[in-house]
């Protein structure tokens, strides 16, 4: 998860870094908690989102 770590789903997408880590991904959105009022994506940590409220 070192690739993915720190770093936000919004830019993780948009660069299509999640194709070749996908199980590290999957950890990240996993029972997710949170949704991005930017984008829409969900992750479980409100640190791997840019604008990020409760679900």
């Amino acid at each position: 998860m070192a690739k993915l770590k720190g770093k936000s789903l919004c830019k993780i997408a948009s660069k299509k870094q999640f194709k070749n880590n996908i199980d590290d991904y999957r950890k990240l959105v996993k029972q997710a908690k949170y949704i991005c009022l930017k984008c829409g994506r969900v992750a479980k940590a409100k640190k791997n989102l840019c604008e990020p409220t409760k679900l």
